[in-house]
C-alpha cells in the first residue's frame, strides 16, 4: 500500500473492503500482515478513509484475535482516535458515518478475550472516546451499496 502510484492503495482498499464481507477471507487476512498496510493506505489516500474504516469494522466484527493483535502492534487504536477527533476527515463526504464505523470497530476490538483489556486501557485514556462510546451510531451508517437504474426506452406489458 506504500506504492508510488496513488491508484494502488485505492484499489487495494477497495479489494480489502470487498473481502471483509467473507468470514474465510477475514480469517486469511488475520494470518497475514493486514492492518499496518491498511493504515499506510489510509494515510496515503485520505479519500478512502471511510471505506477503510467500514472494512475495519467488518473485520473486527468477525472476532479474529490476530487482527486485534496486529492493530495493537501498529497502534491502530490511537490512529482511529485521532480520526474520531476529526483529523483527516475534512474531505470526506460523510465524516459522521465514518466516525460511526470507527466507534463500532473499536467496540468490536474491546470484545477480544485476549486483547480487549489492552484496547480498553488505551480507550480509557482518551477524552474523545468518552464523548463517543455511549452514543448510538447506527443512525449515521447508511447502506454503502448503490442500486443501478435501467436507462433507455423500456416498455413493460402486464397481462391481467
Amino acid at each position: 500500500m506504500s506504492h508510488k502510484n496513488n491508484a494502488i492503495p485505492k484499489c487495494a482498499i477497495r479489494v480489502i473492503h470487498t473481502m471483509t464481507d467473507n468470514e474465510l477471507c477475514v480469517r486469511a487476512m488475520a494470518s497475514l500482515e493486514t492492518i499496518g498496510p491498511l493504515i499506510c493506505g489510509m494515510k496515503k489516500r485520505s479519500d478512502m478513509i471511510g471505506l477503510a474504516c467500514e472494512a475495519l469494522n467488518r473485520m473486527f466484527q468477525k472476532e479474529q484475535t490476530e487482527l486485534v493483535a496486529q492493530a495493537l502492534k501498529v497502534e491502530l487504536v490511537p490512529y482511529l482516535l485521532r480520526l474520531l477527533e476529526g483529523q483527516g476527515l475534512e474531505n470526506l463526504e460523510s465524516p459522521a458515518a465514518t466516525k460511526a464505523q470507527i466507534v463500532k470497530a473499536l467496540k468490536s476490538m474491546t470484545r477480544s478475550l485476549q486483547y480487549g483489556e489492552q484496547v480498553n486501557e488505551i480507550l480509557s485514556r482518551s477524552s474523545v472516546w468518552s464523548a463517543f462510546k455511549d452514543q448510538k451510531h447506527d443512525l449515521f451508517i447508511s447502506e454503502s451499496q448503490t442500486a443501478g437504474y435501467l436507462t433507455g426506452k423500456w416498455i413493460c406489458y402486464i397481462n391481467v
